[in-house]
């Protein structure tokens, strides 16, 4: 798993250069700084959750474009692709994914902190990202799989393949 070392030095900082006045509890706050890597990741997974959740909330009353891509072979049916778009930026992607019989019954979802990947999901996984770098790669149960460098950068490169393969069927190379 990549180090995390200066997300948690920036943790450390915001928490110190931002008392509380006049409170002089000795208790650990909600927002004390991680101890240890899975605690950090922890933190990433809840807060990632709460900005997806606000963000499907924003978007739950949006038109997204939707579109059919053509049946691919050993498929039942084209993948339905729907693009969600804040002042004319992709906010998020969704895709469905066929199962074993061919049939379109998983999706894949993807969410842009402007031209970057902030979050995907794909059947049985969970992916987020930090600055466009993928940092946290988790099972369906947000459980983080402990990968190599090379393998999480493999797999950002493939995620944002997939996601520009998409976004080209809406916008073109």
């Amino acid at each position: 798993m990549k180090t995390a070392l200066p997300l948690f030095a920036f943790a450390f900082l915001l928490s110190s250069c931002n008392p509380k006045s006049g409170t002089s509890s000795t208790a650990p706050s909600e927002e004390s700084v991680p101890q240890t890597e899975e605690e950090l990741a922890n933190r990433m997974i809840t807060k990632v959750k709460r900005i997806v959740d606000a963000t499907d909330e924003r978007l739950v009353t949006a038109e997204p474009i939707v579109d059919t891509l053509p049946t691919e072979a050993g498929m039942a049916s084209g993948r339905i692709i729907k693009l969600w778009l804040e002042n004319e930026q992709a906010t998020k992607l969704t895709v469905t994914e066929p199962d074993d019989r061919g049939q379109m019954t998983g999706l894949s979802t993807f969410y842009f902190a402007g031209p970057d990947l902030f979050y995907a999901s794909q059947p049985f996984a969970h992916f987020i990202f930090i600055g466009g770098k993928l940092e946290y790669w988790t099972d369906e149960t947000w459980q983080v799989h402990p990968v190599s460098k090379d393998i999480l950068d493999a797999r950002e490169g493939y995620l944002y393949d997939e996601a520009n393969k998409y976004m080209s069927w809406f916008f073109g190379n």
